[in-house]
């Protein structure tokens, strides 16, 4: 009788708290949370200026991995992150990991130390496939400054992806022109079988000039082709997710395990947990957990825009059917302000009164940056 008697009182006690008291959704407890972890700074090419950019730059202070998952083809993006090369140097940054294969980063490399590496990228965006380039991410003059920044600052710079498929053309010919006169008089007819069919050279076309060449690098460039080339016929994201990872490791094993580094990939790839479009462990993944390992840190902000111009329309994300970025995050947007919203602390019950897209954010992102920029995303299509 008296457990009876218990359980009507909590009963009672329960239904009492459900009609006075108020239960905070998940969208009440969002909105209720950004206005306390909400923070702004100005940036209009030159030194960035604010209290967000002064989060962002401690980020390379307390952490031995920090990762920008970026949207692509940002000239004023490119500009910033001149600064954070810089900032990130201060604290002991000396490995910049970008979107690029090894052979790629190796040529990048040697373009930053050039003259003027704006030419270079330039020129190179205009000899390669249209409205793409040589190498993707790596179109303009801006792009350059990131590189004129990593050489000044005395960083290594790691490509831990594919060998995209645009540069095919380039790395081939780099191989063939490597060669002796005699080797090139000779292997002609397989040079050009190869560049017939840039987009998917044949296997054992790729093996053979493998074979008659000494230089291990370019034996590495072919194998990462017959690699890539494959990712590229089969779409498939697992393979890439695995090689990003190997291409990773193998650069830090060179390291002493405790060398910092930064990264700016597509945001996708730079996620806590799966990957945001694939639903694959990426690279994000495992280097947070090799924070863990470490004891050490990582932080990854999501950085996003709301507006793009392409084929000469204005498209606003917020209003899309098609939006690529949560909703709540859009109409956060400042016309002359970056917009940095801290979301370590928040606490969510998962009520469904928020998009998934927006539960996956908080889920996968120590933070998210929302740019002023309006993106033309006719310069470069990658």
């Amino acid at each position: 009788m008296k457990q009876l008697l218990l359980l009507v009182l909590l009963l009672a006690n329960s239904l009492s708290y459900a009609q006075n008291g108020k239960s905070v959704s998940d969208e009440d407890r969002l909105n209720k949370y950004i206005t306390s972890h909400i923070s702004y700074f100005t940036f209009n090419g030159q030194r960035p200026e604010g209290k967000g950019w002064d989060t962002l730059d401690s980020l390379f202070a307390k952490n031995q991995f920090v990762a920008w998952g970026e949207y692509h083809n940002s000239p004023l993006l490119s500009q910033l992150t001149v600064y954070a090369l810089e900032s990130a140097a201060k604290y002991g940054y000396k490995n910049w990991c970008v979107e690029v294969g090894p052979y790629t980063a190796t040529e990048l490399t040697r373009i930053s130390r050039a003259t003027n590496p704006a030419d270079t990228i330039e020129k190179l965006f205009k000899e390669g496939y249209p409205k793409i380039g040589t190498f993707p991410f790596f179109s303009t003059a801006n792009d350059a400054q990131m590189l004129m920044a990593a050489h000044k600052f005395g960083y290594h710079i790691w490509g831990i992806d594919q060998e995209f498929q645009m540069s095919f053309p380039y790395g081939l010919k780099k191989i063939y022109q490597a060669q002796s006169n005699k080797f090139r008089q000779r292997y002609k007819p397989l040079y050009d079988s190869l560049q017939a069919k840039w987009w998917y050279p044949n296997t054992l076309l790729l093996d053979s000039l493998a074979n008659a060449i000494g230089q291990k690098q370019y034996k590495a460039l072919l194998q990462g082709i017959k690699v890539s080339k494959e990712i590229y016929r089969n779409g498939d994201n697992a393979s890439r997710a695995a090689l990003m990872k190997k291409n990773f490791f193998w650069c830090y094993n060179q390291t002493d395990n405790k060398q910092k580094v930064f990264f700016k990939m597509g945001s996708n790839h730079l996620a806590k947990g799966m990957n945001l479009q694939t639903n694959l462990y990426d690279i994000g993944n495992a280097v947070y957990e090799l924070a863990q390992r470490n004891q050490t840190g990582f932080a990854n902000v999501y950085l996003m825009v709301r507006y793009t111009i392409e084929n000469g329309k204005l498209t606003d994300d917020f209003s899309s059917k098609e939006n690529e970025n949560p909703r709540v995050f859009s109409s956060l947007y400042e016309k002359d302000k970056w917009v940095l919203i801290d979301l370590r602390k928040l606490k969510v019950k998962y009520d469904a009164t928020l998009s998934r897209d927006t539960y996956q954010l908080i889920e996968k992102y120590d933070y998210v940056l929302i740019s002023p920029e309006i993106l033309h995303a006719d310069a470069t299509e990658n």
